[in-house]
C-alpha cells in the first residue's frame, strides 16, 4: 500500500460529495470538455441525464440541476452501491481521478482494502490519463 490513509465507505462518500459540490457548475462546460461532464438533478432519487452511451448516475441531493464531473459521479456510484469494478473500467479515461489527486489516493487505499486485486496501479492511472 502507498501509505495513504484508508477512509471508510461513509468518509469516502462524504469526500466525493464535497468534491462534486465544489466542482458543480451551472453553465455548460466548453464543448471540447463536455464528455467529461454530466447534467445532474437536484433529487437524490433522480438520475443524471443520460450521456451519449446511455450512462446515468444518481445525483447528490444538494445539487440543483448542474453540470458535474462524470468521473466523480462514476466513483460515487461504485462506492455507494458497493459495486464491483474491473481494471478495464478503472482505466477508462472518463473515470480518471488524475484531476483530484487526494481522491485518487483515497480511492486507491479504499480499493486496496476492499479488493487487493483491483487497486489502481500507476500503469492504470497513466493509461487513463493518456487517452
Amino acid at each position: 500500500m502507498d501509505g495513504s490513509p484508508v477512509l471508510d465507505r461513509d468518509a469516502l462518500l462524504a469526500l466525493l460529495d464535497r468534491m462534486l459540490r465544489a466542482e458543480a457548475r451551472a453553465d455548460a462546460p466548453p464543448q471540447a470538455e463536455r464528455d467529461d461532464w454530466m447534467f445532474g438533478s437536484i433529487d437524490s432519487t433522480e438520475f443524471t441525464e443520460p450521456d451519449e452511451h446511455g450512462w446515468m448516475a444518481i445525483a447528490p441531493s444538494s445539487l440543483p440541476r448542474m453540470w458535474i464531473p462524470r468521473a466523480l459521479c462514476f466513483w460515487r456510484v461504485v462506492v455507494s452501491t458497493g459495486g464491483t469494478i474491473t481494471l478495464e473500467q478503472m482505466a477508462h479515461p472518463a473515470h480518471s481521478l488524475a484531476r483530484w489527486p487526494a481522491i485518487e489516493q483515497a480511492m486507491r487505499a479504499y480499493l486496496a482494502m476492499s479488493d487487493p486485486d483491483l487497486t489502481l496501479t500507476d500503469s492504470v492511472v497513466e493509461s487513463s490519463t493518456l487517452h
